[in-house]
C-alpha cells in the first residue's frame, strides 16, 4: 500500500485536481495502464488519483527476478507548431507513451540496512528517449519546476506493494511442495531521487504529516532534442525485506517546443576477426531506435541518420563458430560520425583433406611410416600431417587451415619418408571451405631397391614434445663374394655422424635399439645440429638388419619447419675387417614439424 506523502490520493486540493484533470485530458487519452503480466494474479492496489494514473508510467518491479517492466500511458501528443503555440512556443506538460520511451537498466539491490535501517534499497538507471519529430522537450510550466531547477521532471506520485496471503500447494509430479510466502510490507522513494520532496500541487507544507502532494523528483537535462536519448540517471526505492513485487507510478513532465528536424549523426566502423579477417553480412543495430547497417565484404558498415544521444550497438547474424563480443554504448553527436569497431573471436576456419594411395611398379613394400602433409597456401597458416600405419593406403587430415586473403582454401599435399625405391609427385587442392572436404589421391611407383647395403634414417612421430630418429643398417640386400666368401655378408661395427636443423630440435641422447645385437652405443653432440655415434657387437658380425642407434630429440616451440638428416659414414666393417661403405646406399630421414 502507498506511503503517506507518496500516494497522491489523499490531501489533493480541489483546485489542483481540476487543473491536473484538465491537463491530463488535454494530453492523454483516458486509457488505463497495462496490467502486470507476470507473477500470480493478485488484487489490484487501491485507486489513486484517476487523472494522475492516466498520465503515469507504471513500473512493475520484481525483486526476485530483478525484472522491471514499464507500462506507458496511452495518449496523443500534438507536435505541430500550430498545436504547440507556433514556432518556438511551448505547450503541454505531461508526456505520454507516444512521445517518449523510458528505458531501465543496471538493476541493483542492497543488503538489509545498508542504506536505511531494516530496509532494502532497490535502484536502477533510467534514460528518456524523445520519440517526437521536430519537437524538443523542455522544462515544464505545469506543474511548475522547483525554484532554480530546469529540465524534464520525473516524480513518483504513488507506490504500491501487491499484497498476497501466501499458501502451500503441490506441484511437479505430485511430490513437490510449493510454499508461497506472503508479499507484504512498505515501499517509498529513496534519496536516489536527487530532488527533495517538493509541493507540485498546492500543498502548503511538505513537512506536514499525513497525505500531501509533495514528491521527490529527478531532473533530466533539457532540452531533449527530437529523437535524442538522455544519459542515464539513477532512481531508487526503500522497501521492507518482505516485499517481492511492487509498482511505482511515475509522472514525466515537460513542455513541447518546435525545434525543426531532429538532429542526426552517423555510426560507422568494421567487424573483423583475428582468425577469419573481415566478417561480411553481419547486422549492426543501434538502439534506442533500431537503426541498422550490414557489413560489406571488407567488414565495414555505416549507419546514417541515427538520432543523437546514447545508443547501445550490438551485432547479429555472426558466422557459425564466432562468439558475440557483446554490445557497446556510444554517444551519437549531431552531424558527426562516431567510429565503433568490433573484434570477434572465431574458431580458425578449417576443413579436411583426404585421399587414397595406390602403388605401381614391380615392388609393393609397406607404406607404414609414410608421412602425408597438407600445406595451406594462405599466409599465416601452418601445415598439418598424419602418418600411415597398419598397412593403410588411405589418409585423412582434419583441421587443415583455410586462412584468409590470397590463397585461402588452396594448398598442396606431399608424401615423405617413403620406402626405398618408391617415388611420387606432390598433389594440390583448391576451394577448401569451412567444414568441407577436398580429396587428393596419390600413385606411388615402387621398384626393387638396387643391389646395395642399406643404411636408413627414419623419424618417428612427434609426441609429448619429443621425437626419435632410428638409424639402422641392413647387409642382407647385397652378397659381395669379397665379403665373407660365399656366406652372407656381415658387419659388426658402424661409426658415423649426422647433421640436422637445430631450429626446433635439441639433441637429448642415443640408445641401443630394442632387440638389436648391437649394444655398445656411444654418442655425443659436439655442436648443435651434429651427432656422432659408434656401435658394435661382440663376436661374429650380423648378417641381418640391425638398429644401431635410437636418438631422442626435444621439439621446441616455433614456426613450422622441415629438417632432413645428412649422414657421413665413417666405419662400416665386417668381422674380417672388410670395408662395406663403398657398397652402401643411404636413405636420409625428413621430419616435418608443424
Amino acid at each position: 500500500m502507498p506511503f503517506a506523502g507518496t500516494s497522491g490520493r489523499a490531501g489533493v486540493r480541489t483546485q489542483a485536481v481540476r487543473v491536473l484533470a484538465a491537463l491530463a485530458a488535454l494530453v492523454i487519452g483516458a486509457c488505463e495502464p497495462t496490467a502486470n503480466n507476470y507473477g500470480p494474479v493478485l488484487p489490484p492496489p487501491p485507486p489513486d488519483n484517476p487523472q494522475l494514473t492516466k498520465a503515469s508510467f507504471i513500473f512493475y518491479v520484481n525483486t526476485q527476478t530483478h525484472q522491471i517492466q514499464i507500462a506507458a500511458p496511452n495518449g496523443t501528443v500534438a507536435a505541430s507548431p500550430q498545436q504547440a503555440g507556433g514556432p518556438g512556443s511551448p505547450s503541454y506538460s505531461l508526456i505520454a507513451g507516444d512521445g517518449i520511451t523510458l528505458t531501465a537498466s543496471n538493476y541493483f539491490a542492497s543488503t538489509v540496512g545498508q542504506f536505511s535501517p531494516g530496509k532494502i534499497r532497490v535502484r536502477f538507471d533510467l534514460s528518456i528517449t524523445n520519440k517526437l519529430s521536430s519537437v524538443q522537450l523542455i522544462t515544464p510550466t505545469l506543474p511548475p519546476a522547483p525554484p532554480g531547477v530546469t529540465g524534464v521532471l520525473l516524480f513518483p506520485f504513488a507506490t504500491h506493494v501487491t499484497v498476497t496471503s501466501g499458501g502451500v500447494s503441490v506441484g511437479g509430479a505430485g511430490d513437490s511442495v510449493i510454499v508461497e510466502l506472503p508479499n507484504t510490507g512498505q515501499v517509498a522513494p529513496s534519496t536516489d531521487w536527487d530532488g527533495a520532496p517538493y509541493n507540485f500541487f498546492n500543498d502548503a507544507d511538505c513537512a506536514a504529516t499525513g497525505a500531501n502532494d509533495c514528491y521527490r523528483y529527478e531532473a533530466f537535462t533539457a532540452p531533449i532534442a527530437a529523437g535524442a536519448t538522455t544519459t542515464s540517471r539513477t532512481i531508487g526505492f526503500d522497501l521492507d525485506p518482505t516485499v517481492a513485487n511492487f509498482s511505482a507510478k511515475i509522472i514525466v513532465a515537460a513542455d513541447l517546443q518546435n525545434s525543426g528536424p531532429a538532429p542526426t549523426g552517423t555510426i560507422s566502423g568494421s567487424v573483423t576477426s583475428p582468425q577469419r579477417g573481415a566478417l561480411s553480412g553481419v547486422t549492426v543495430t543501434a538502439n534506442v531506435g533500431g537503426f541498422t547497417g550490414t557489413t560489406s565484404g571488407t567488414g565495414a558498415y555505416t549507419i546514417p541518420n541515427v538520432t543523437t544521444g546514447s545508443k547501445t550497438v550490438s551485432l547479429s547474424g555472426l558466422p557459425t563458430g564466432c562468439t558475440d563480443p557483446g554490445s557497446q554504448v556510444i554517444i551519437v553527436n549531431p552531424s558527426a560520425t562516431t567510429t565503433l569497431n568490433f573484434t570477434v573471436t572465431c574458431t580458425a576456419p578449417s576443413g579436411t583433406v583426404n585421399g587414397t594411395i595406390s602403388r605401381t611398379g614391380t615392388a609393393s613394400p609397406s607404406l607404414d611410416g609414410t608421412v602425408v602433409t597438407a600445406t595451406p597456401a594462405a599466409a599465416g597458416t601452418s601445415p598439418a600431417s598424419m602418418t600411415l600405419t597398419g598397412g593403410a593406403l588411405t589418409y585423412s587430415i582434419p583441421a587443415v587451415q583455410i586462412g584468409t586473403g590470397t590463397g585461402a582454401g588452396n594448398g598442396s599435399v606431399a608424401l615423405s619418408n617413403l620406402p626405398a625405391g618408391c617415388t611420387t609427385a606432390a598433389g594440390t587442392y583448391t576451394g577448401l571451405t569451412l567444414g568441407g572436404t577436398q580429396t587428393v589421391n596419390f600413385t606411388v611407383n615402387c621398384v626393387p631397391p638396387p643391389a646395395f647395403y642399406q643404411y636408413n634414417a627414419v623419424w618417428g612421430t612427434i609426441a609429448g614434445g619429443s621425437v626419435t630418429l632410428t638409424l639402422s643398417f641392413d647387409p642382407s640386400t647385397l652378397n659381395d663374394p669379397a665379403i665373407n666368401g660365399t656366406g652372407a655378408d656381415d658387419f659388426n661395427t658402424l661409426q658415423a655422424s649426422f647433421t640436422y636443423s637445430p631450429t626446433r630440435l635439441t639433441f637429448s641422447s642415443c640408445a641401443n635399439g630394442a632387440g638389436s645385437t648391437f649394444a655398445g652405443i656411444t654418442a655425443s653432440s659436439p655442436t648443435a645440429g651434429t651427432v656422432n655415434f659408434l656401435n658394435f657387437k661382440t663376436g661374429a658380425g650380423s648378417t641381418t638388419a640391425q638398429v644401431v642407434a635410437v636418438c631422442t630429440f626435444t621439439v621446441g616451440a616455433g614456426s613450422a619447419t622441415t629438417t632432413t638428416t645428412n649422414t657421413t659414414l665413417q666405419v662400416i666393417s665386417s668381422f674380417n675387417g672388410d670395408n662395406l661403405i663403398p657398397n652402401t646406399q643411404k636413405h636420409e630421414g625428413t621430419l616435418t614439424i608443424p
